[in-house]
């Protein structure tokens, strides 16, 4: 079982999510000024440092911040595993998750697959954007905290309460989403380039060896 099947249960039984970032709005705009403890971190000044939120004013990201669930994992805790239905996109507010795949063409001893770690994501990092766009998206790798780590998530529903109440706020929060896939998707197609160049090179190589 991991954290967001949980949460997928409780969306289809229509039971409530976990409680939402609570900040009022003083306290929002307090925590945000450089005035308050210019080194000591808050989910303010988080927010504001994501890159993909830029074009947010103040108040969007506030608005914005309200919908998140903030939620500590423990070291080793599943926050999904591959081929779970994805429903949530994650900020890393502090931490570090090891994204993990069950790779097909590695068997070990007694016939199972091996995990293979992809990448370790770290404080600012995020992912699982996929699942607000596409319907059943089942996820393509499983998200394991390596240490203990704070995670900020926002699920469909809360997606969908945006969209009703805060529609500006909603599309730029999907624009978001999809400049983060867009880069994605440009990367893994560079490091494709890549690797067909390479294996051109070798190819070659073992041609001109003959």
């Amino acid at each position: 079982m991991s954290y967001e099947k949980d949460i997928l249960q409780s969306i289809q039984d229509g039971e409530s999510l976990p409680q939402k970032v609570d900040l009022n709005i003083l306290k929002y705009f307090w925590q945000a000024s450089p005035v308050f403890g210019a080194k000591k971190q808050n989910i303010p000044k988080f927010l504001r440092a994501i890159d993909v939120f830029k074009n947010f004013t103040d108040n969007e990201l506030r608005i914005l911040c309200r919908h998140f669930h903030l939620r500590k994992f423990d070291s080793k805790e599943i926050i999904f595993k591959q081929l779970d239905l994805g429903v949530g996109f994650y900020l890393i507010y502090s931490g570090t998750v090891d994204i993990i795949v069950e790779d097909s063409n590695r068997i070990d001893e007694e016939d199972e697959k091996t995990p293979r770690l992809v990448v370790s994501l770290d404080s600012g990092d995020y992912f699982g954007e996929l699942a607000l766009l596409q319907e059943n998206s089942l996820r393509n790798a499983s998200a394991i905290s390596r240490d203990n780590t704070l995670l900020l998530g926002i699920f469909k529903p809360d997606v969908e309460e945006l969209i009703n109440i805060h529609p500006i706020i909603a599309t730029k929060l999907l624009q978001s989403i999809s400049i983060i896939i867009a880069n994605r998707l440009y990367s893994l197609t560079k490091e494709a380039r890549s690797m067909k160049q390479k294996l051109f090179e070798l190819e070659k190589e073992l041609e001109d060896k003959q």
